[in-house]
């Protein structure tokens, strides 16, 4: 059997979030495998075109930090990279992404980001990627904290009180 040029995981769930002209795609281990393959082993997978990758600010380190956490705790690929994808008719063009620094902390923090190619930036795309997060942040009960610890971050919080009451919610019968 021949082997496949890239070495990707196993096949895995994705995790996508939709708004009018975006599709976000949480990045699973065999998405960050494919990326570090090259671009066009990665836009293949998400069967998106790609003009420019990656997006500014994001490099070798931080791809190569995603994938060690991914490797390391493949279920948590929520809290890490989202890749931005604009969807118009029948084009799809991989063109950013949205990443978080983990999972909360002990305080119950997530920092969150984004980087849109400059081609597509000062159209309310980053915006629009941002307000599914924020809403499913909202919804597990987190509050806006401030800015994060790097430039073009925020920091959004819940106390462990507050998410074990809404972690109760869900467990009881017809919620959600």
């Amino acid at each position: 059997m021949a082997s496949s040029p890239i070495p990707i995981s196993a096949p895995d769930v994705r995790l996508v979030l939709q708004t009018p002209r975006l599709e976000l795609v949480a990045a699973t281990l065999a998405l960050i495998e494919a990326e570090v393959a090259g671009a066009e082993h990665l836009a293949a997978l998400l069967k998106a075109e790609v003009e420019t990758w990656p997006p500014p600010g994001n490099d070798e380190n931080s791809l190569r930090w995603t994938l060690e956490k991914l490797q390391a705790h493949p279920k948590n690929a929520a809290f890490h990279v989202w890749y931005v994808i604009l969807a118009e008719q029948e084009r799809r063009t991989l063109i950013g992404l949205e990443a978080f620094k983990g999972p909360p902390d002990e305080a119950g923090t997530i920092e969150a980001g984004y980087s849109i190619n400059e081609k597509f930036q000062r159209q309310g795309i980053g915006t629009e990627a941002t307000e599914p997060s924020k809403k499913v942040m909202q919804r597990c009960g987190m509050s806006f904290l401030g800015d994060g610890s790097e430039s073009g971050t925020v920091r959004y919080g819940v106390t462990r009180e507050e998410f074990s009451q809404f972690l109760e919610t869900l467990a009881e019968p017809g919620a959600r």
